[in-house]
């Protein structure tokens, strides 16, 4: 879109970032819309980890720009490039800021779809190396419908493919908030493993992956990574949205407490198998992944076992002839010492069966399984339909008198009168219709002009060259036949000269012709042709 300088203010000498379009972008309506439209966005969120912008507009030469608070730092992917892999903590820090920003965001209505490393900006604030400052809303969708919001046609493509999701990959319509939920996802996959989940030479085989594969488990590239945390990379990283956390919100409260997501037995994501050659790790790794996946399970089962009230599945029954004499191990882990054999102890008793009897009560007089009938629906769309029935009648007897009062009363001007006039005034859903006897005096001789450019804001001149205001204006002009020449000055564009004939209340919308692109004289050219350029003026990006 465009370049970013680093600004001085003039008078209080505060630093700021000073972001410019290319002047050969200018010109498309649509990138300017989206340049202006990050501004907006951000405006309306309003969160302390998002970046802030604190002027936007347009140069008499016609540059776009606006001004935003200038960070010093990092961006993660200067980080994840020098580091490679984060630690898991760390990483659930930043991703938990992340999501607090994004949270804001779509409370705000309001979409990142751009969410990736060299969007997110690392900065100390507040005694903390990795405060969050999350940049770039040029993709942002207002998905809550607002006149302002750039409308995406389907079949375009916006972000990032490593981090879009499989909706934003097939260019659906119904992209919501759960977008940024899956970019997230891959975000901390990054960060923990240091890989991406799906990757490949070309744009069109990430798509595919994004789409129809499912992701590797983390911990085969980090066993470091609890199983709390695994699950919740999973969970963000599901095909479809509806199993994805609910809220950005939800997914930061189990950032910031991972066992407690866990204990509260959520469904178990799935992963997909590691291809050979894929694993980062040695094979000693791989067994001890294997090992801790079983001491996981086991726990996890006892949790559900505790949470449920369930009773441990029964330990085996021991031989009668007392041939085994080993101890038992039930759930939960305790041990039953063995049974004595044969003629050590007393003979064990098997429990008489329980008997179950079932007591009926007959039927009471007069009880229907049949539920009864509701009759005042019934009555009630009766009585709807009777009522509009006699409204509609009332209201055609109505407007058929009213015509008939009108046509006598048409019937009764001499020839010769003026020809009268019949106004219709529609009054609480009834219409009457009244005679208006015409008057000479009542012709009017003003119009109202409304005129307005593209872009808005040119001057609008009369004939005599005297300003008549800037576009959009309203102008009261006499009626006439003869026209009136006017003429349409905006800086940055050729004057647009334009005839009006006011026989009437009209509205004109001119559109101007910008002016060809000048470039900056070469290091080559004397000063008398090229004068020496200013120091206020701003510098192309090349």
């Amino acid at each position: 879109m465009g370049a970013v300088y680093l600004a001085e203010h003039p008078t209080i000498g505060k630093k700021v970032a000073l972001k410019v379009i290319h002047r050969e972008l200018a010109s498309n309506r649509e990138v300017v819309q989206r340049f202006f439209q990050e501004a907006k966005a951000v405006n309306k969120i309003g969160s302390e980890h998002i970046v802030e912008i604190h002027d936007f507009g347009v140069t008499p030469e016609g540059d776009h720009y606006y001004i935003m608070e200038y960070l010093e730092g990092s961006n993660l992917a200067s980080v994840l490039a020098r580091e490679a892999v984060l630690d898991t903590r760390r990483a659930l820090h930043i991703g938990a800021q992340i999501a607090s920003a994004l949270a804001a965001a779509h409370a705000a209505g309001v979409i990142h779809r751009d969410l990736k490393p060299d969007n997110v900006m690392l900065t100390l604030r507040l005694g903390d190396p990795d405060y969050v400052k999350l940049l770039d809303f040029g993709l942002a969708k207002m998905f809550a419908g607002g006149p302002s919001s750039v409308k995406t046609a389907a079949g375009v493509l916006l972000g990032t493919p490593q981090y879009m999701s499989p909706e934003a990959c097939e260019s659906r319509v119904t992209i919501d908030h759960r977008t940024d939920i899956y970019a997230l996802g891959i975000l901390l996959f990054q960060m923990m493993t240091g890989a991406l989940p799906f990757d490949g030479e070309s744009m069109g085989e990430v798509l595919v992956k994004q789409v129809t594969q499912l992701p590797p488990p983390p911990r085969g590239y980090n066993p470091n990574i609890p199983p709390s945390v695994e699950q919740i990379l999973l969970r963000c990283l599901m095909k479809q949205p509806d199993a994805r956390f609910p809220t950005m919100t939800a997914l930061r409260e189990a950032l910031l407490d991972p066992e407690r997501y866990l204990h509260q037995s959520p469904p178990m994501s799935p992963a997909r198998s590691m291809a050979p050659g894929e694993l980062r790790v040695d094979a000693k790794a791989v067994i001890a992944y294997a090992a801790q996946q079983q001491r996981d399970n086991a726990a996890q089962q006892a949790t559900r076992i505790g949470m449920t009230n369930e009773l441990p599945l029964a330990a085996p029954v021991m031989s009668m002839s007392g041939a085994s004499s080993n101890a038992t191990m039930i759930g939960d882990g305790s041990l039953i010492p063995p049974r004595p054999a044969h003629g050590q102890g007393p003979d064990l008793a098997f429990p008489a069966m329980l008997k179950t009897n079932t007591m009926r009560i007959a039927t009471p007089l007069g009880y229907s399984s049949r539920q009864p009938r509701k009759v005042w629906p019934i009555v009630v769309s009766f009585a709807l339909i009777l009522g509009l029935g006699g409204g509609v009648i009332a209201v055609s007897w109505y407007r058929h008198a009213q015509s008939e009062s009108t046509a006598s009363t048409l019937a009764a001007i001499e020839p010769g009168e003026p020809k009268p006039r019949v106004a219709v005034i529609a009054d609480a859903g009834v219409t009457h219709a009244a005679v208006l006897v015409p008057d000479a005096a009542e012709a009017p001789t003003t119009a109202s002009v409304e005129i307005d450019s593209v872009p808005s804001g040119a001057e609008i001149f009369g004939p005599d060259l005297k300003s008549l205001g800037v576009a959009p204006v309203k102008l009261v002009m006499p009626i006439s036949k003869t026209p009136i020449q006017i003429e349409l000055r905006l800086a940055g564009f050729k004057p647009k000269p334009k005839q009006l004939v006011v026989s009437g209340n009209v509205m004109i919308q001119v559109s101007l012709d910008a002016l060809p692109v000048t470039h900056p004289a070469t290091v080559h050219d004397t000063p008398k042709t090229h004068p020496k350029q200013c120091d206020t003026c701003l510098e192309r990006p090349d």
